[in-house]
């Protein structure tokens, strides 16, 4: 029998299972107290892994040897050059889960325009460094010392104990404008540079701070957050120790053209974005339920791998001249479902355009993404420029992707059905805003460990864009290399950086540390589900991919001990596609002022 509302699992029974303190003062989703302190403690997990938390290695509390104010005058024009400032530097105190950490905040400037504020704990530092990613197109400096500045599904920071210094920025431009996005060396700050000198000044302030350097340093990001931790890897291989990089926007210049272009004209009653909406969210409640009806493998009823998924919309279609609709797809939308899946198609070669689109599971995501968030099918139309976020994505992105190109096309012409949109018009500046080189050797040569992970319901990036990447390590690198640093993890239900109906709480950070710290190369990894108390309800393992969680038939479902790694229920490698050429190894693009290494 398929269930789909998770019973609850009393707390107690995580305690007795996992080892792990009251839930309600833990912050599980991001890093757990191992992580989060250097404690060494570890907890089985069952499932057939050596630890739940691939716990850090202990390191010394190091003290400051100046005074925070005194970094007020640290010099970082020989970072980001002339004109760059620190504009203040003060003692504050944060109170995270119950822990009140004092910290030493610095906020400046890296020219041109690169706002950054780093987090220096005043009593309780273990030596470790971790630089913050920045979702989206940026724009904003995210509060490194608060719990919201995290990344994503991070929503516990590294701070928790006050064990790392940590550090964000903005990128190089403020706000949601598109003045910036015209501006060479703005463009570069966000491509590629804003993180890395930000990171070079958080080193700098640490070793003038502390009296020493850090001993590990992390990058940890979502979307774009991703694209920069793949960035870092690719161009600047030694800033970081370990990676986690989730739903990462990789493939930048694909995601926010063609991509979220394809949803808006898909869904469009006039095929571009002059039309209203097709799709509505109470079809789309329809169509998730069928999906999960004819699909779902797990005992809550998710799906383990959407790609063994042969769902069409047309099996639940309205009679013809039905009445009542409610309850199944008209023609139109079976058609405007099955162009979201399925993507556009060369005209002429019929060579897919796209290798990644929402996938069979992700429909309960699409909401105010793909379809609009307010109305229903039977309401007051929604004009698709209006009602669904992928046309924001789109216009937003547009002049960082097409400036330069031999002319500017619309959301209405892009190459939906010509792959040569993508060298003529994507080519350009792939090596600008991409990141999507699969030749990681240098990072993989300094000892750098790299954690990949998606939800397989991501509405907003397809995992297979993540796959296709994976796959093409493998295919440059070698898979016995690449096993050596990388693992990758993809979890049921779950959307974009979290949320969605699977277990969206999952500890990477641990993982990574842990591997890093120690060199326990990580298995099996625990995600959650907890209430809104902080309660543990369920629990799953999650394993390298392509392995998957399967039920092992006897004891409660909810509890993630009663697990074993399943063989891969999809084996099919990425087919070609027009944009493979963008997954092959390829030299970077810079431009603008120089950057230091």
């Amino acid at each position: 029998m398929r269930v789909h509302e998770p019973l609850g699992m009393p707390t107690s029974l995580l305690q007795r299972r996992f080892g792990l303190p009251a839930l309600s003062a833990l912050c599980i989703s991001a890093a757990l107290l191992a992580a989060c302190n250097g404690s060494d403690d570890s907890a089985s997990t069952g499932a057939g892994s050596t630890s739940a938390t691939a716990a850090a290695t202990a390191l010394a509390v190091v003290k400051p040897v100046m005074d925070c104010a005194q970094l007020a005058s640290v010099d970082l024009t020989d970072i980001g050059g002339a004109g760059s400032t620190i504009t203040s530097a003060a003692v504050t105190t944060t109170t995270i889960n119950g822990n009140t950490i004092s910290m030493c905040a610095v906020k400046g400037t890296l020219a041109p325009s690169n706002t950054f504020e780093v987090a220096l704990p005043v009593s309780s530092w273990t030596q470790r460094f971790a630089e913050l990613g920045c979702g989206g197109l940026c724009g904003n400096l995210s509060d490194p010392t608060r719990q919201s500045a995290f990344s994503f599904t991070y929503n516990c920071p590294l701070v928790q104990q006050g064990g790392f210094v940590t550090a964000a920025t903005d990128m190089g431009h403020s706000g949601n404008g598109t003045a910036w996005t015209t501006n060479e060396q703005q463009q570069a700050d966000f491509a590629y540079r804003g993180q890395h000198i930000t990171t070079l000044a958080a080193k700098k302030l640490i070793k003038a701070y502390y009296g020493q350097a850090q001993k590990y340093s992390y990058f940890v990001g979502c979307s774009d957050g991703g694209r920069e931790a793949l960035m870092a890897a690719q161009r600047y291989p030694n800033d970081y120790n370990g990676i986690v990089a989730g739903a990462p926007a990789a493939h930048f210049q694909i995601q926010n053209s063609v991509f979220h272009g394809w949803s808006v004209v898909s869904n469009s009653t006039t095929g571009n974005s002059s039309g209203n909406s097709v799709l509505y969210a109470d079809k789309i409640a329809v169509l998730h339920r069928a999906v999960l009806a004819a699909c779902g493998d797990t005992p809550d009823g998710l799906i383990s791998d959407p790609r063994a998924c042969s769902f069409d919309p047309a099996s639940i279609a309205c009679a013809t001249g039905a009445l009542d609709t409610s309850a199944c797809l008209t023609p139109a939308e079976v058609a405007a479902a099955g162009k979201i899946y399925g993507g556009p198609l060369d005209a002429t070669t019929r060579e897919r355009m796209q290798i990644g689109r929402p996938l069979p599971g992700s429909e309960g995501n699409w909401v105010g993404v793909e379809v609009p968030s307010t109305s229903t099918s039977t309401g007051a139309p929604v004009a698709v420029s209006s009602g669904v976020f992928s046309y924001n994505i789109v216009t937003g992105a547009y002049n960082l992707i097409f400036t330069g190109s031999p002319t500017m096309p619309t959301i209405d012409n892009f190459g939906y059905t010509d792959a040569s949109f993508y060298s003529t018009y994507l080519a350009p500046n792939h090596p600008l805003y991409d990141a999507t080189n699969p030749d990681l050797s240098a990072f993989q040569k300094a000892g750098g460990k790299l954690i990949l992970w998606h939800g397989w319901a991501d509405q907003h990036i397809s995992p297979r864009y993540t796959i296709a990447y994976y796959e093409a390590m493998q295919n440059t690198m070698g898979q016995s290399t690449v096993d050596g640093f990388t693992r990758m993890y993809l979890v049921p239900g779950v959307g974009h950086c979290g949320g969605g109906e699977g277990l969206a709480n999952i500890d990477l950070v641990s993982q990574i540390t842990g591997w890093v710290e120690q060199s326990n190369a990580p298995d099996s990894v625990m995600s959650y589900r907890t209430d809104t108390a902080g309660n543990v309800t369920a629990s799953r393992p999650v394993y390298p991919y392509p392995a998957v969680a399967q039920y092992k038939g006897s004891g409660d479902w909810h509890d993630g001990a009663n697990y074993t790694s399943g063989a891969p229920l999809y084996n099919v490698r990425t087919p070609a596609w027009a944009g493979a050429m963008f997954y092959t190894p390829y030299t970077p693009k810079q431009q603008g002022v120089a950057t230091p290494l």
